[in-house]
């Protein structure tokens, strides 16, 4: 089959070659109607733009690029999956990479997407380090930024994540609600949303005059996943030994949560008779855990569209010669009970 070229539409639909493309660039300077004709002749005779070309007469890519920690966790491919969802509804290609939560790894992400000429970057970052800077100096010079997830960092965009707080807040308590006491909070370290879920914590214990105790607070640095289960066995060993011995765990992250199910079954510590647990965690296998594992549910293949859709309206609003006006929007978590985890 032959491809249908700009020319081709033009001459079919009588309109120039100039308005056939600003149609089909979805450009304001169409009317609907005409914008309509165009567009539905160029899908039903499957017309697939020249984006080299195009790159090269406008300077711009098309693409955007994406920086997450892990493909392979399960809320972060939620997150791609949402973004794709909006983005193929638009003129817009992806190159995803990962960070590996490696504050290095990032910034050669941010640098290679910026060499590539990526339209803007959707990034959840590590923290509030370094790397805040370079993307703050590359979206000074016209590159767009959005953030989602991890969104406590001075950036000045649209920031897509969820209530940490109240996540946390309403895990804890509903363990407290179980009739325990003795919650150890297992999370990370230099991570964004760790110190909001760690506040939500401590909150809850202080509204139902628990004492907080620091010992009962363990954090781990996740950047090496080959030493992350030994140091958590570890301490936790020496925990259950000492006359401080949990009756609960609170985990902060996916990571975390979802490993320590298999970490208490290995310790031959029975869920949730001796210690009951629930976390974050977006995995579709919790339900079929042994025993099923209750989790603070986040909503991300919401926060991905939403951070694609954000993007997409600050590159409109460049191409109009305005300005976007900035918001941080954070959606609900869901607490999902299996009460044979928990109870």
């Amino acid at each position: 089959m032959k491809k249908i070229t700009l020319k081709d539409i033009s001459a079919a639909v009588n309109k120039s070659i100039s308005t056939v493309s600003k149609a089909l660039s979805d450009s304001h300077e169409v009317n609907r109607e005409t914008k309509k004709i165009i567009q539905d002749y160029a899908r039903q005779h499957h017309f697939q733009s020249n984006k080299l070309a195009k790159s090269l007469r406008t300077g711009k890519s098309h693409v955007i690029g994406v920086i997450v920690s892990t493909i392979s966790n399960s809320f972060f491919s939620q997150i791609l999956e949402g973004i794709e969802d909006y983005l193929v509804l638009t003129d817009y290609s992806l190159v995803i990479m990962q960070s590996k939560e490696h504050a290095a790894t990032e910034l050669n992400c941010i640098e290679t997407l910026y060499a590539r000429g990526v339209d803007g970057i959707i990034i959840s970052p590590m923290g509030d380090g370094p790397n805040i800077q370079l993307l703050k100096t590359i979206q000074d010079k016209g590159c767009p930024i959005v953030v989602i997830d991890r969104i406590n960092n001075p950036l000045n965009t649209y920031k897509v994540g969820v209530k940490n707080l109240e996540g946390a807040y309403g895990a804890v308590q509903h363990l407290i609600e179980q009739g325990r006491s003795k919650i150890l909070h297992i999370t990370g370290k230099n991570i964004g949303v760790v110190s909001e879920r760690l506040e939500g914590y401590k909150k809850c214990l202080q509204d139902h005059s628990i004492e907080i105790q620091r010992k009962y607070i363990l954090q781990f640095d996740l950047q090496d996943a080959a030493k992350l289960e030994t140091e958590i066995k570890s301490r936790l060993t020496a925990l259950l030994k000492s006359n401080f011995k949990p009756d609960a765990i609170f985990a902060a992250t996916d990571i975390l949560t979802n490993k320590l199910t298999g970490i208490l079954n290995e310790m031959g510590i029975r869920i949730p008779q001796e210690i009951a647990l629930v976390g974050f965690s977006n995995s579709a296998y919790s339900k079929g855990f042994s025993p099923p594992l209750s989790c603070v549910y986040q909503p991300a293949k919401e926060m991905g569209r939403l951070g694609g859709q954000k993007l997409i309206e600050i590159l409109e609003m460049q191409r109009k010669g305005t300005h976007s006006i900035y918001e941080r929007i954070e959606l609900d978590t869901e607490l999902i009970i299996r009460k044979s985890s928990i109870a």
